[in-house]
């Protein structure tokens, strides 16, 4: 038997009508499929139980994520090998909290409650969206068994940030890297990529192995978005300084759960990532934003403008071949020499 605990936000108002319709429906359905358990609301938030044959409680939690009354789902426990049920006698039972009166144990309750979805949606920030997907399917993550597979992964950080970070006042260093981390994660995760790690001023990412071209796209969106912002700053703006260089490289990697009893990360690790991080870094003494392995190249089905750069020794037993994408027209200057210049004008001093 699976017991399954899960709380979930309305998707919109519910009034205590439309939550005891809920409930009844639940009852009747759950009766005819074995399952118990018990529903609790409390605000806009839904707390509930549920127990029974593990296909009929999978089946049941599969209907809860398609139904557009609820969103920002996450399950908060799953017990697969349960002895007994906790609601025999309970086909579903609702307590709607917001409406019950009386009891010195309610508002306790109601407060522990609160807390609780609160708790949940900040650590959600700062989860990454893989181990979030694998909770929302009532998974633990630190059960999920490491697997090698094949992905793209892409490296990207801000051109000159030491020395920007030296320069400026600690309030615009956030505003800049808040905007870059920002700006990249939403085009990665648009383009169907994974960000796996935020590196100070950098970001690390991965795509599917068969997503070469979404990530690519992610490159010159990110590209493209932050000459957008370079140019729509005032001039003493820190924002003119946000430049940014792009590694990508295609292999095996084992992914999962890693980490020590202090902090655990879902992440990837193996050579592709350490190839990637090179050739991010070496943007900068090629001047040139975006620059990828033959792999990366050979596993694209679009029409890109991909060109042969050179065999480069990336501190592997053998020079690997680098290709770079064109992105657009040139700059006129390096990367490293534009915010340097730039850097100048915002590091200033009022006159």
């Amino acid at each position: 038997m699976k017991r399954m605990t899960y709380m979930s936000s309305f998707a919109r108002s519910l009034s205590p009508e439309e939550i005891d319709q809920i409930g009844a429906h639940a009852s009747r359905r759950n009766a005819l499929d074995g399952i118990t358990g018990a529903l609790l609301t409390l605000g806009s938030v839904f707390f509930q139980i549920i127990e029974g044959d593990d296909r009929a409680v999978d089946d049941l939690y599969t209907r809860v994520l398609r139904d557009d009354r609820h969103t920002d789902i996450i399950c908060l426990r799953t017990e697969p090998n349960a002895t007994h049920r906790l609601f025999p006698d309970w086909s579903m039972n609702v307590f709607d909290l917001d409406q019950t009166v009386g009891g010195g144990v309610v508002q306790p309750l109601k407060l522990l409650l609160g807390r609780m979805s609160e708790a949940q949606h900040i650590i959600e920030s700062y989860t990454q969206p893989a181990v979030s997907r694998i909770m929302t399917q009532g998974l633990n993550p630190l059960e999920i068994p490491l697997k090698k597979v094949e992905r793209v992964v892409l490296f990207t950080d801000m051109v000159a940030f030491s020395t920007i970070s030296d320069r400026l006042a600690i309030e615009d260093v956030s505003e800049l890297v808040s905007t870059y981390l920002e700006t990249c994660s939403t085009a990665i995760a648009r383009s169907g990529g994974e960000v796996t790690k935020f590196l100070g001023d950098g970001v690390m990412a991965y795509f599917d192995a068969d997503a070469a071209d979404e990530a690519l796209q992610s490159c010159l969106d990110i590209h493209h978005e932050l000459k957008l912002i370079r140019e729509a700053a005032p001039v003493r703006s820190a924002r003119r300084l946000i430049y940014s260089g792009f590694g990508l490289a295609l292999g095996p990697v084992i992914e999962g759960s890693m980490g020590s009893s202090v902090k655990m990360d879902y992440t990837i690790i193996g050579e592709p990532v350490n190839t990637a991080a090179r050739l991010e870094a070496l943007t900068r003494t090629l001047n040139t934003p975006v620059l990828m392995t033959e792999a990366v190249a050979r596993a694209t089905r679009r029409r890109w403008e991909i060109s042969f750069v050179d065999a480069v020794d990336l501190g592997r037993d053998h020079a690997t071949p680098v290709h770079a994408l064109a992105v657009g027209a040139p700059e006129g200057m390096s990367m490293r020499s534009a915010a340097t210049q730039f850097l100048d004008v915002v590091a200033a001093p009022p006159s």
